[in-house]
């Protein structure tokens, strides 16, 4: 099921730098494939804090606190996820800067 999750987010991501230039597409392509893991990992921790939270309070002695593993997992995997995001989205801004200096040529 996961790998079904990764590969309809990859298609998704993949979607977005539709026309392209193929050297540059499978330059990144790697990227993309790593970005689509990361969100799907991200939605399954999202999932567990909704149910577990990312602390645990002591039922009767609130000031008693214990951060849960998932806490710390899941800003890791949010940089990470957004580190990509970020170097992908500049590849996609430069293309449309890129096609837009073109059309200046013309006018």
């Amino acid at each position: 099921m996961i790998i079904l999750e990764v590969g309809k987010e990859y298609e998704r991501i993949k979607g977005l730098f539709e026309g392209i230039d193929e050297k540059q597409m499978a330059l990144i392509d790697g990227a993309i494939w790593e970005c689509a893991r990361l969100r799907v990992e991200l939605n399954d921790l999202n999932e567990v804090v909704k149910k577990s939270g990312l602390v645990k309070i002591h039922p009767t002695e609130p000031s008693l606190q214990k951060e849960l593993p998932v806490s710390k997992m899941i800003v890791k995997v949010r940089a990470n996820y957004l580190n990509y995001i970020a170097k992908l989205s500049s590849i996609l801004g430069k293309n449309i800067d890129d096609e837009d200096n073109d059309l200046e040529e013309f006018e």
